[in-house]
């Protein structure tokens, strides 16, 4: 078999024993489902992580090797470009774009090689034996990445090379033929492996056969033509499926448009419809579902509604509160398997997870500052928004009203975040309230954030009542536009 060489590429042996024995995840906030009862025990809660891939997958093996049955990753494609995010701003929804992440690689093409190697070996650890990964790419870095695959997984385990054609936008270039394609490597772990023959995964007809197709009291049709002794006859032919089962040229999806009820204001987002079709064909109900480069949640949001179990991963603290907000919301999105209606779910438990770090620094993009302050790595600082809250207690009932956020670097930010800010309220994105504060994790019994679409953020929560008796230690969290979080406890007295 041919193996792909590079500069600094590591043999897996090497990859493995540079372990992570003495990192260990912080839990910062726990989501309990409402449909859910809090006296009842779950075996299983969603984990959705912040922290560099490598080193999580690393932690993650102690309790996952061979655990997960699907891995899907949108990894970087070697492109030398950034890629945005919206960030919006108030109720008005403007917005500015910032940096998702960087698509550059300062020691070129093996350096990029050497970081997708080093965690597919990972993944590979991590899938279970019946498990399977896909791996979208697009024409920049998929030959490369084949061969490491056939390499890691071996070429025996290859199943598929998909196509994901979808409408080109507008392309000024006559120098070539215009691209409009992404490429979706599929593998699995060893020849027994899940692939389900499911309904939901089917390709529709053309619009030839759908035009064809007829319905009487036995179902749906179509006329087969035929002769015989030169006469024309025609003979009805029922259909079990309203479909084909799918080719690997997968021209049926489109891609995400910004007007579209799904979309989160992630340049690289993709549908959830692509998604529903490889978690349907990969697993069954209940199996672990990965996703190690999870941007803007879509991979999560499909596993969610499907009944699957998951587990999300990105550095980058926007994608993750933005896939927060995405599986908070679940219940108001298209339903997967029914996309004219809305889901109508709350969602399952989930965690949210990092690696824990004191004296973490905090750092502003560039597009948010004055242009005399911006640098290399924008501007940095330990300082954190401060918040005013009144509490209105009246004997066991609680209800908790922002006054104010404080901004501690107001005088650095660009004049266009400053034009576009019309109350303190218009920084925050997101508060939450743990209304009993237990062993310093975040457990949000109530919650209230902004979406691409629903821009209004109340000031006050809803009322909270008290049971028992007692001294109660309630915890306000907030997000702002920025990222940054902030949380300010308060003690209370329930007599």
């Amino acid at each position: 078999m041919v193996n792909l060489k590079w500069k600094g590429k590591e043999e897996r042996e090497d990859i493995l024993s540079k372990n992570n024995e003495t990192m260990h995840f912080q839990i910062h906030d726990i989501y309990p489902s409402i449909n859910i009862s809090p006296t009842s025990e779950q075996v299983w809660q969603n984990l959705l992580i912040r922290g560099e891939n490598k080193a999580v997958m690393k932690v993650l093996l102690k309790k996952f090797e061979n655990k997960i049955t699907l891995i899907y990753i949108d990894p970087p494609f070697a492109t030398g470009g950034d890629f945005n995010l919206k960030v919006q701003l108030g109720e008005e929804g403007k917005y500015l774009e910032s940096i998702a992440y960087k698509d550059k690689w300062r020691e070129g093409l093996d350096s990029y090689l050497n970081f997708l190697y080093e965690r597919l070996v990972l993944m590979k650890i991590l899938l279970a034996g019946k498990g399977s990964i896909y791996i979208h790419l697009d024409w920049h870095i998929s030959h490369y990445i084949k061969l490491i695959m056939d390499e890691i997984f071996g070429i025996e385990n290859f199943r598929n090379e998909i196509i994901w054609g979808y409408p080109a936008a507008s392309v000024k270039t006559r120098r070539f033929f215009i691209r409009s394609y992404d490429t979706i490597l599929f593998y699995s772990k060893s020849d027994d492996y899940i692939f389900n023959d499911d309904p939901n995964i089917y390709m529709e007809y053309s619009s030839r056969v759908k035009n064809a197709l007829k319905k009487d009291e036995k179902g749906i049709f179509y006329y087969r033509g035929g002769s015989h002794n030169g006469k024309k006859l025609s003979r009805k032919v029922y259909i079990e499926q309203e479909g084909i089962f799918p080719r690997d040229v997968w021209n049926d999806i489109p891609y995400i448009r910004a007007n579209t009820p799904e979309y989160q204001g992630f340049s690289t987002q993709k549908p959830e419809r692509l998604l529903k079709r490889i978690i349907l064909a990969s697993t069954n109900e209940k199996d672990l579902v990965a996703d190690f480069f999870c941007g803007s949640g879509t991979t999560l949001a499909v596993a969610e509604k499907l009944g699957r179990y998951w587990i999300g991963c990105d550095l980058n603290r926007h994608a993750i509160h933005i896939t927060r907000k995405r599986i908070l919301n679940i219940s108001r999105s298209n339903d997967i398997l029914n996309w004219k209606k809305r889901y109508c779910k709350d969602p399952e438990n989930f965690q949210i997870l990092s690696f824990e770090k004191k004296d973490t620094l905090i750092s502003l993009p560039n597009v948010f500052l004055q242009k005399d302050v911006q640098d290399e790595k924008g501007y940095q600082t330990k300082e954190i928004p401060d918040l005013n809250v009144k509490i209105h207690q009246s004997n066991n009932k609680i209800m908790i009203e922002l006054l104010d956020y404080i901004i501690p670097f107001n005088d650095l930010l660009a004049d266009k975040i400053k034009e576009n800010i019309k109350s303190f309220l218009d920084f925050i994105d997101y508060w939450a309230i743990d209304f009993n504060s237990q062993n310093n994790i975040f457990k949000a019994m109530w919650y209230s954030y902004r979406t691409p679409k629903v821009r209004v953020l109340p000031l006050k929560s809803d009322t909270y009542y008290y049971d028992k008796s007692g001294d109660y230690n309630i915890l306000v969290k907030t997000i702002d536009i920025f990222g940054i979080e902030s949380v300010k406890s308060y003690k209370i007295k329930i007599i």
